[in-house]
């Protein structure tokens, strides 16, 4: 008997939170699926918490394997996948217990492509950079005439610095397996900024129907303040450059869409000289400013600011890019503590 759906999860050292995510799968009211539990390489109570949940339930197999990312763990599950659909959750995250009753029906319904819902933050009091939603839509069914129309031209960039059309998350939707195979198994392994988008944009613009759940938050995503704003990554601006060779490579910048991908590159650069700012960052200042500068480099080598129009964004981000431009990293460093200066105390 064939399976319908089949839910993914790469999971790593999430053991404190992966129980709950499970038991919000197990318990879907929607029951024709199989859980795939990828484990990359976890060295905490992981492992035994997904071998548990596969002897007490059938519908759950697991992959031990060694740690790649979640973009290999993403593969991993979806080269054993035999659902008609995909979709996928990560581990320190729960679903709501109707939540693919839902997005199925839509699917078999409309013969969907791709079927969205919005999205639950458990920290409400870390804003959404989108607003208060993961897709600035409206809801309802879109044809291929309609998502060119409506959903394509902004659906990386909006128009309003910096907001998403269709925010670049992998797990709040569905989507067509046999479809879903060939953009996720697209996506470099080292991809790890922006690996959502890099397997997310490509597949919706070769969509030819869509349909978002509107004012249904199924979703629950786990994240905190201190993941947001204070960590530093060391390896994020060697991601991002992965990620703008991948895109540039993609259907997107061969598309009527492409100059979307040259405000998304605008803001990472803008994002990763912020990290590099981070009180964690422990580096010396002048290691700061050289890592800035080599951004500042990349930036001018690419040419992606140069596209975009500097005089429609607002103040701070107008100064911040010609700063960019001119390779200016003390002066950028500048303006981007009086920013935080003025956000911490006057917001």
């Amino acid at each position: 008997m064939s399976i319908l759906l089949s839910i993914i999860v790469p999971v790593y050292n999430v053991g404190s939170f992966l129980p709950k995510c499970i038991n919000s799968i197990i318990s879907q009211t929607f029951t024709d699926f199989e859980l795939i539990l990828v484990d990359d390489g976890s060295t905490d109570n992981s492992v035994e918490i997904c071998d548990a949940a596969a002897k007490k339930d059938s519908r759950v197999r697991v992959i031990h394997k060694e740690n790649g990312g979640v973009v290999s763990a993403r593969k991993a599950g979806l080269s054993v996948a035999v659902g008609k659909y995909a979709g996928y959750v990560d581990g320190d995250d729960w679903i709501d217990e109707h939540m693919y009753e839902h997005m199925v029906n839509a699917m078999e319904k409309y013969n969907c492509d791709m079927v969205m819902c919005d999205v639950e933050h458990e920290n409400k009091s870390v804003p959404l950079s989108s607003g208060s939603t993961h897709i600035n839509i409206s809801g309802g069914y879109y044809n291929r005439e309609q998502l060119e129309n409506n959903v394509f031209p902004k659906m990386i960039y909006t128009g309003v610095f910096y907001k998403f059309g269709i925010y670049p998350v992998i797990w709040n939707k569905l989507y067509k397996r046999e479809k879903l195979i060939k953009h996720q198994m697209a996506v470099d392994d080292d991809i790890r900024t922006g690996e959502d988008a890099a397997c997310v944009y490509p597949y919706l613009l070769e969509c030819d129907s869509l349909y978002f759940l509107e004012n249904l938050s199924l979703y629950h995503y786990r994240r905190s303040r201190t993941q947001m704003t204070v960590s530093y990554d060391s390896s994020y601006f060697d991601c991002f450059k992965s990620l703008y060779e991948f895109l540039s490579n993609s259907s997107i910048a061969n598309s009527p869409y492409s100059n979307q991908l040259e405000y998304y590159y605008s803001y990472l650069a803008k994002t990763a000289i912020s990290n590099e700012l981070k009180k964690a960052n422990s580096v010396p200042i002048k290691t700061k400013l050289n890592h800035i500068r080599e951004i500042c480099i990349f930036a001018d080598e690419k040419g992606f600011i140069d596209k975009i129009d500097i005089s429609s964004l607002p103040f701070f981000h107008r100064m911040y890019f010609k700063l960019i431009k001119r390779n200016r990293p003390f002066l950028l460093t500048v303006c981007i503590n009086i920013v935080r200066f003025w956000q911490r105390f006057f917001r």
